[in-house]
């Protein structure tokens, strides 16, 4: 008895940070020479311990406050938006929170909670614990490779569901799911709006749609699928509350997959869930009306010839002198590249475009600390290169601007430009190049805007240049925005809708896409633009 027990404390021990566990099968040669009653119950030790996550790492405290010294640095002597909507007194208090955390040992994935808390708190979209920029190895600690075998949106702070692919018959589209688990759906949207990312004080759409799950985003990872099972640990089976439009309120018990999975039973059944520049489409839905989506604006590392594509359709709806109306969708789109967003302008507008009033273009930093660049990664050296102050002015608000802002430029029209009617379709989705898509098309009167108040804010973005920081001990990553696109005088909101038309359980029910059903009835009535 003695040799199982100091193999079991010899095999449970704490290395590096991280506890191991030995697995079930090694016992099983040590307890052939117990009594029965005794094998039995070192067994279910054993076992017991084995369903716990196999490699669980626990940060000591001074590697957690070294993280947190680095983050702090980093933030504050980088970051351009810190004080937008805090100020440096509620900074330091959030700061010290972290501190006060680091005091003591923590798990990987508590601290992983609060770093993602804390990041929401500056309120700033490009702020963030990227998953796509995280180690596998920390990845693989910190996610569940188990998700819910169905997709929903947030309505009227309502979790509605939009398809289920689970084996379970007794959900549609249009129920509502009350309950997960042992969390109800308020409980739910509740924790998981504290690391939602928005731009500003304004921007509950934005951080609600972040929280629905859609199809598109089982090519990545999604808000839900991160951190639903964080604040709310999952088994492999899940019991879920369901209300149907007639009021009928049941439970079913569904098990839980992949995301591989999922994606593989939704496309089964729906097609294809479009990638990169298969998001982008183009089809003439009426002899008079032209229809162009534009899924993405981000085409990283990708051979995607995008001004041929645009070229291409623009040539096509102009050879037909029928198409005099435009439908333009960006809904789902986050953003991306700016200057996929201004070509697109250019072939719509009859004269040079104002490019988001005037933004000017302000940095927090002129040199960026020598401490902190093996820290930082980015795609452009010049990022983290020393500036010229005599290129940049302190402002009003303390940030070095730049004297000689490219944002001013007009956006040129295009010889081959469109000249119908323009709607515009967008949602909350919509934060940052989108949403400087939709605030120039709007300012300069391109057309008319259908659909839900847009995220970002008009008071400016950050973004357009990003560094990547990397914690040391924990391995945890955050997204940086180097830039501040400042605006003076205008309120903190996104773009708001000409006709605004929301999206209703019934429509998801019936499978209607209201916001273009709507333009399509303007067309038959046609608006003055």
């Amino acid at each position: 008895m003695s040799w199982a027990f100091s193999i079991m404390h010899f095999n449970c021990v704490l290395i590096h940070s991280t506890i191991f566990y030995w697995h079930p099968w090694v016992t099983v040669l040590v307890l052939q020479q117990q009594n029965e009653k005794m094998k039995n119950l070192l067994t279910l030790i054993f076992w017991a311990l084995s369903c716990h996550v196999m490699a669980q790492q626990v940060l000591s405290p001074s590697e957690l406050q070294k993280d947190v010294a680095i983050l702090k640095e980093s933030i504050t002597k980088l970051h351009p938006g810190l004080y937008k909507y805090n100020t440096p007194a509620q900074m330091e208090a959030n700061f010290k929170e972290l501190e006060t955390l680091a005091s003591k040992p923590l798990d990987l994935q508590k601290f992983y909670l609060s770093l993602a808390e804390f990041a929401t708190k500056i309120k700033c979209g490009h702020t963030f614990l990227n998953p796509l920029n995280l180690d596998d190895a920390v990845a693989a600690q910190l996610f569940s490779n188990q998700v819910v075998p169905f997709y929903f949106k947030i309505i009227d702070d309502k979790i509605i569901l939009t398809h289920n692919v689970s084996n379970v018959q007794d959900m549609a589209a249009g129920d509502e799911i009350l309950q997960i688990g042992a969390a109800s759906a308020k409980q739910i949207i509740e924790k998981l709006l504290l690391v939602s990312r928005a731009d500003g004080n304004n921007a509950i759409g934005k951080k609600l749609s972040n929280i629905g799950l859609r199809p598109e985003e089982d090519y990545g990872n999604s808000l839900f699928d991160i951190f639903y099972p964080l604040y709310f640990p999952m088994d492999k089976a899940v019991k879920i509350q369901v209300k149907n439009p007639k009021k009928s309120i049941k439970t079913v018990q569904i098990e839980t997959i992949t995301a591989a999975e999922r994606k593989a039973r939704y496309e089964s059944s729906h097609g294809a869930i479009p990638e990169n520049e298969q998001t982008w489409a183009y089809k003439n839905l009426q002899p008079n009306v032209a229809y162009l989506k534009f899924g993405t604006f981000a085409f990283w590392n990708s051979d995607f010839a995008w001004k041929n594509y645009i070229d291409s359709v623009f040539t096509k709806i102009n050879a037909d002198k029928n198409l005099q109306n435009l439908v333009i969708d960006l809904r789902g789109n986050e953003g991306g590249s700016g200057e996929i967003r201004d070509y697109i302008l250019s072939k719509i507008t009859q004269k040079p475009l104002l490019n988001e009033q005037n933004s000017a273009i302000c940095y927090r930093y002129l040199t960026v600390p020598d401490s902190l660049k093996k820290h930082l990664s980015t795609w452009d050296r010049g990022f983290k290169a020393p500036k010229n102050p005599a290129d940049f002015t302190l402002n009003e608000i303390g940030l070095y601007q730049k004297n000689s802002n490219a944002e001013e430029k007009p956006i040129p029209a295009s010889k081959d430009n469109y000249k119908g009617n323009v709607y515009l379709l967008v949602d909350p989705i919509c934060s940052s190049a989108t949403f400087g898509f939709a605030w120039t098309f709007q300012y300069n009167k391109l057309g008319k805007i259908v659909g839900e108040t847009t995220g970002g804010t008009k008071q400016g973005l950050n973004g357009a240049e990003m560094f990547f920081l990397t914690l040391p001990n924990s391995k945890i990553e955050m997204d940086l925005p180097l830039i501040y696109f400042y605006t003076k005088n205008v309120p903190d909101e996104g773009v708001k809708p000409d006709f605004p038309v929301t999206t209703t359980s019934k429509d998801i029910m019936a499978g209607r896409d209201a916001q273009l059903e709507a333009v399509l009835k303007m067309i038959k009535k046609p608006l003055k633009l």
